[in-house]
């Protein structure tokens, strides 16, 4: 496997490509641990659910296709999104996500959204 940025990602449907300068972080979902001290010395571990999440993706905005109307229109759905990140080695994430914080707020100077992306599934693909 390659490291290097993500290539592109598709967003119910609808394909971004990437800026190739980020450094995209993937979380799988899955749980998050901590160890609770009892008043004898012993302990025992607390697990939380955490979401899978996609995060420092910035998408190429397209004028003419309306791309930055296209990500409000799918933050303002209510239900998860089908999405599916390609990274430039070829190894695809997918999973059922929806667009969190200020995603649709585009950069005019470069032309880039930054996308962050949240949800209860997200794994890689053919494993």
């Amino acid at each position: 496997m390659a490291s290097g940025p993500a290539e592109s990602v598709t967003i119910a449907g609808r394909r971004f490509v990437c800026n190739s300068d980020d450094d995209v972080s993937i979380q799988l979902p899955g749980w998050t641990n901590e160890v609770k001290m009892h008043g004898d010395g012993t302990s025992h571990v607390a697990k939380s659910r955490k979401p899978g999440k996609i995060d420092g993706l910035n998408v190429y905005i397209e004028h003419e296709e309306d791309g930055l109307e296209y990500l409000q229109q799918c933050a303002d759905k209510h239900e998860n999104l089908d999405i599916s990140l390609t990274m430039c080695d070829g190894i695809v994430y997918a999973g059922s996500m929806q667009i969190t914080g200020d995603s649709t707020a585009e950069g005019a100077k470069e032309g880039f959204a930054p996308v962050t992306l949240e949800g209860p599934t997200l794994e890689k693909q053919g494993a």
